[in-house]
């Protein structure tokens, strides 16, 4: 007699590999396994990537769950969730695809850091204002400075610091960059009656930039 484990299906091949700004160094890195063991690069320097503004998932993010993380999040333009708890925060997940440079390969970038937000909200904006411009394409995003930003004083003084992103150009989407989101924000995500995506967006012919090539 089988065990009643109940659900024993994986998503472990949907699974796409991270990378994340650390507002408290102001670096981008790429986190991956090597022989068992999680390993993180620095990409900061010459940072260059296609980010998938078009499917960004906004929400509820809870990092500090002793395992991974916990994802709230519907599309953006879609009705925005309920908080589920306290340590849950507003937050961003977006996927990229890194220039050659960086790997090149597709990415998740996820964030509920204030300093991140500011950061990625100002070049969204710059997106938005585009995009009418470049029908069917995505932007190429640059990493060009961090900024500090302080609070408290005295000894509870801390510096955060901001990505100041660039649109650097426009390509159309590349064939690999899928949007795939999270199961369990389709699920949770929203007590919108407007049904969650459930499926990949229309890709676009690869893109001709060669450093996405």
């Amino acid at each position: 007699m089988a065990f009643n484990f109940g659900n024993l299906s994986s998503d472990a091949g949907d699974f796409i590999p991270i990378i994340k700004f650390d507002c408290r160094s102001g670096r981008m890195t790429r986190r991956d396994r090597i022989d068992g063991e999680y390993e993180s690069e620095d990409i900061t320097s010459g940072f260059k990537a296609i980010f998938d503004f078009e499917n960004a998932e906004v929400g509820y993010i809870n990092f500090d769950t002793g395992g991974a993380p916990d994802f709230h999040v519907v599309r953006h333009d879609e009705r925005y969730p309920d908080q589920p708890s306290d340590k849950h925060r507003q937050g961003i997940r977006l996927l990229v695809k890194l220039g050659k440079d960086q790997g090149g390969d597709l990415r998740e970038l996820a964030s509920t850091a204030k300093a991140f937000l500011r950061g990625i909200n100002d070049v969204h904006t710059a997106y938005e204002k585009g995009v009418a411009e470049n029908p069917g394409k995505l932007p190429v995003v640059e990493l060009a400075k961090t900024v500090a930003i302080s609070s408290g004083e005295g000894a509870r003084k801390s510096t955060n610091y901001s990505p100041v992103f660039k649109i650097a150009g426009w390509v159309s989407r590349p064939a690999d960059l899928v949007y795939k989101p999270r199961s369990k924000s389709v699920q949770n995500g929203s007590s919108s009656s407007t049904p969650p995506s459930t499926g990949s967006t229309k890709v676009s012919a690869p893109s001709s930039d060669d450093d996405f090539g």
